[in-house]
């Protein structure tokens, strides 16, 4: 069949089909010929239905501009069997993609451009349909939400990257290497919050009262000369596990350096804190298997500590008082170590809070 203004139809790059009443294909332009490979005599022989991929979709589409016109009659079930009632449609203009099948079975997806119009030729009405290949945009738009969901991907795991290493550099910057217990950087800060936080409040009781432990473990320079720094370091990490296990939660245990320890505890009697450093010396002889981590790590069999150099703790306490400084506390609780290292080891000394220091008897 013949148009007017064929040339400069022919002439655009989009796909522009005449159909008529029943959907055969009446015209097709040379972009059409040239994106699904069909002659412009397979095209009129042919149903637009045959190109469409999904042509219940199609439709469905068509449906919707008729209806958008006042008709309420369904396309879907005459346009196969019957006739389109383009005198329903008036000017409309609908977007969709749609799948179009060229006849090398290749997929071609167009993005429908529907100047749903009447064409009237000798007195036949026929509907104008225009389709643009969108199919390279299409690859694209899925590349990119690829590369857009693998960013989103590279991201989330880029974070909990940081996560870690945050984590790992707080870990760094508040715990000792070694034991894993609180570097005395991170303790400080703790304790001077702790006395801060008693000065905050001027009417508090005074039954309880912010104690500090330090710990000596004797006779580490035997292991460590005798065994290696790797049976004492074990040592240490065995010491530091014990004492971790021997504190409540609201404690702080934290190495000093060396082989000496230092717990805070926030609030505790007199009484409480005596119980706590008996309990702490004692566990030191049934818990830290000094024979045992010496003949795993080394291989040695019949490991034979001599008496005067068992494993052992020398406990120093100190009392907090109000105006006494951070600095003062940790002094008086190293003097009442001293006191105890004085006095034979693997005993406990207490410097009170009227500054007398006293041996704690079992």
């Amino acid at each position: 069949m013949e148009f007017e203004s064929i040339d400069l139809i022919n002439l655009t790059y989009d796909m522009v089909f005449i159909i008529d009443k029943k959907g055969y294909i009446k015209f097709a332009n040379n972009s059409a010929e040239e994106n699904l490979f069909y002659s412009k005599d397979e095209f009129n022989k042919m149903n637009l239905n045959e190109i469409l991929f999904e042509s219940d979709k199609f439709l469905e589409i068509l449906d919707t501009i008729i209806s958008s016109a006042g008709d309420s009659d369904k396309t879907k079930d005459r346009f196969s069997s019957s006739n389109i009632d383009l005198s329903k449609i008036k000017e409309a203009i609908g977007y969709q993609d749609l799948i179009l099948i060229s006849k090398d079975t290749n997929l071609k997806i167009m993005m429908a451009n529907f100047q749903a119009r009447k064409i009237v030729y000798n007195g036949v009405e026929y509907l104008l349909l225009i389709l643009r290949d969108i199919t390279d945009r299409k690859f694209f738009e899925q590349e990119l939400f690829k590369i857009t969901e693998n960013l989103e991907l590279l991201v989330q795991e880029k974070t909990i990257e940081l996560q870690k290493k945050n984590e790992m550099l707080e870990k760094l910057a508040t715990r000792d290497t070694l034991t894993n217990l609180l570097n005395i950087r991170k303790f400080r800060e703790i304790l001077t919050m702790e006395i801060d936080l008693i000065l905050s409040k001027p009417d508090a009781k005074n039954d309880r009262y912010l104690s500090l432990m330090m710990i000596d473990a004797d006779h580490f320079k035997y292991y460590n000369d005798t065994f290696g720094h790797r049976i004492g370091d074990e040592v240490i990490k065995g010491i530091g596990r014990l004492l971790a296990r021997s504190v409540k939660r609201i404690d702080y245990v934290a190495r000093y350096g060396g082989d000496e320890f230092i717990i805070l505890f926030p609030r505790i009697t007199y009484e409480e804190s005596v119980t706590a450093g008996l309990r702490i010396k004692n566990a030191i002889r049934d818990d830290l298997k000094i024979k045992t981590i010496i003949k795993e790590i080394l291989d040695i069999d019949n490991v034979v500590i001599p008496p005067e150099h068992e494993i052992s703790l020398s406990i120093g306490v100190s009392r907090y008082s109000r105006g006494k400084s951070m600095d003062e506390l940790i002094n008086e609780a190293d003097n009442a170590l001293y006191k105890s290292k004085e006095s034979g080891r693997n005993c406990i000394h207490i410097n009170t809070i009227d500054g007398t220091i006293v041996k704690v008897e079992e």
